[in-house]
């Protein structure tokens, strides 16, 4: 064999074995492009060193390779991804099925106080449950009276109110000292 085939296979295999590096280690293409130099370049040697014959015979397989290798390196990836290993159970399960969630539907149109500044995101204190809960859009201070307006995506939603003319009737646990 001739010293310029083994270099030229030399190089092929270089190539592959930087494909094969980007498959597992991520690089953002830049070993691809070091990949693609090298089949360049050992296709170069052959055509330069060669006959025209061996040059072509090069160019098809390696032409016909890294198409192969790309889409054998594409359906991997995708095989070896996380949303892969995800069943329908997982996929189809939304955040109305968090048992936290479920809880905090029943916070909805009960009273409580702003235990920190809720700007426009804080955490209040409902039926003596602390919960992070957001404002609708405003700044409201420390202490305020509130009551859930809305739970939307496990996020409880307040509005300031006036306090409570019943405060005896009201659930609010240790809110009322």
């Amino acid at each position: 064999m001739e010293w310029y085939l083994v270099v030229a296979a030399a190089l092929i295999g270089c190539g592959i074995v930087l494909l094969i590096a980007e498959f597992f280690l991520p690089t953002g293409g830049i070993v691809v492009v070091g990949a693609l130099a090298a089949f360049a370049v050992a296709v170069g040697i052959v055509f330069n060193y060669g006959t025209t014959e061996e040059g072509i015979a090069t160019t098809i397989a390696v032409s016909i390779g890294l198409p192969v290798a790309g889409v054998v390196m594409f359906y991997g990836w995708q095989r070896l991804s996380l949303k892969s290993g995800l069943d329908s159970e997982t996929r189809t399960a939304t955040i109305a099925d968090d048992p936290n969630v479920a809880g905090m539907e029943k916070l909805r149109g009960r009273y409580g106080r702003t235990v920190s500044t809720m700007r426009p995101a804080g955490i209040v204190e409902i039926d003596g449950r602390r919960v992070d809960a957001l404002s609708e859009g405003l700044m409201i201070d420390e202490g305020q009276w509130v009551r859930c307006v809305d739970v939307r995506a496990g996020k409880v939603m307040v509005r300031q109110v006036a306090a409570p003319d019943d405060l005896e009737n009201l659930d609010l646990g240790d809110l009322q000292s």
